[in-house]
């Protein structure tokens, strides 16, 4: 009897342990003070445009989007890959996969451009029941497929950050898929069980293994660092990355206030990463798109840690934003189940 009391006292214990720490993560105890980014005008049109990328040369943002509520209540439509022209004042979004079905799921993208100036757009894609990566070649203002990869450790892929025209790097957001049991324990419990995993051209190997919900993933412009955001961890992990061999090396720890998402270079070489600030009515936000849930934009500088805010808002504008990214004085600003996103002018003062 006295055994059982003292296990019963153990287990009870790391509940209430794990419990604050998961209210703690997910902003229980957080106050929000609203920080508007110059002015921002809400663009129509791109259902759930959760991560983007803009091209640096040319201002071109490539979105990705698809109806993810539709999706999961067992109903897909078709998902797409829009461009939005930061040099066209007058700029809407543009389908620039206007054939694709529902099997077409996209979620994290990646753009790498070559050093002959050519364009290949890397893209996740959850779609027929599948875990893959797509690869389209930029022609003449649509996308052309290249090949799909697909592989046993593409098990539950969120972003991804292409390093070459034939490799990536990719996170997996959990161990356990969603229909596990073990899911809600992994969630809670804030278990270092997802991965970064490379893929070279050819096979896979894990790079970063035990993250706690590995999201955003990007790398430096110089290759040498790759940056990993871990959502349940709240934080950004640094990594030295070997040129040659992909090989990754952790080097520090970044504390956020908030769970990260996509992260963006600027390019001083700083991160611009998405924050979810409380985790709760994110959740809430998923089950009820008409309830609102914080977004938050945050600067970080990888050398200091620093931590600056560029973007916070209560979620009238835009709920749960998932990625931001700035060209010139523009930031344009994506979530995860919305029918729209933020282009918002940095120029100008609120």
């Amino acid at each position: 009897m006295r055994t059982f009391l003292i296990i019963l006292v153990l287990v009870l214990a790391v509940v209430l342990w794990r419990g604050y720490e998961f209210a703690s993560t997910a902003g229980m105890f957080r106050d929000l003070e609203p920080q508007m980014a110059g002015q921002c005008t809400i663009v129509p049109g791109v259902v759930g445009p959760e991560d983007h990328t803009i091209d640096p040369e040319t201002g071109i943002v490539y979105l990705s989007g698809y109806d993810r509520v539709s999706a999961i209540g067992g109903s897909p439509t078709p998902g797409a890959i829009w461009t939005y022209d930061l040099n066209d004042p007058e700029a809407v979004p543009v389908n620039v996969t206007p054939d694709a079905d529902a099997g077409f799921q996209p979620h994290g993208i990646s753009l790498y451009i070559g050093e002959d100036g050519s364009r290949r757009l890397f893209v996740i894609n959850h779609g027929n029941n599948e875990q893959a990566v797509d690869i389209f070649d930029m022609d003449e203002g649509s996308l052309q497929k290249v090949t799909t990869v697909t592989g046993e450790l593409l098990r539950t892929p969120n972003d991804l950050v292409a390093v070459s025209p034939d490799a990536f790097y990719f996170s997996n957001d959990h161990r356990f898929l969603a229909d596990d049991v073990m899911r809600p324990f992994e969630d809670f419990l804030g278990l270092p069980m997802t991965d970064a995993v490379l893929y070279d051209g050819t096979d896979f190997r894990t790079a970063a293994p035990s993250v706690k919900g590995a999201n955003g993933i990007n790398v430096s412009a110089d290759g040498a660092t790759l940056y990993l955001s871990a959502a349940r961890g709240g934080a950004v992990h640094v990594y030295d990355r070997d040129l040659s061999s992909g090989d990754l090396t952790h080097r520090k720890t970044i504390d956020l206030p908030g769970l990260p998402d996509n992260i963006e270079l600027l390019p001083d070489g700083q991160l611009l990463i998405a924050l979810h600030p409380k985790a709760l009515e994110l959740l809430a936000h998923f089950g009820d798109p008409t309830q609102n849930a914080p977004s938050h934009i945050v600067k970080v500088d990888p050398e200091s840690g620093k931590v600056e805010t560029i973007f916070l808002s209560l979620g009238e504008d835009l709920s749960a934003a998932s990625t931001g990214a700035i060209f010139q004085d523009r930031l344009i600003i994506g979530a995860i189940i919305e029918s729209k996103f933020l282009d918002c002018d940095l120029s100008v003062s609120n």
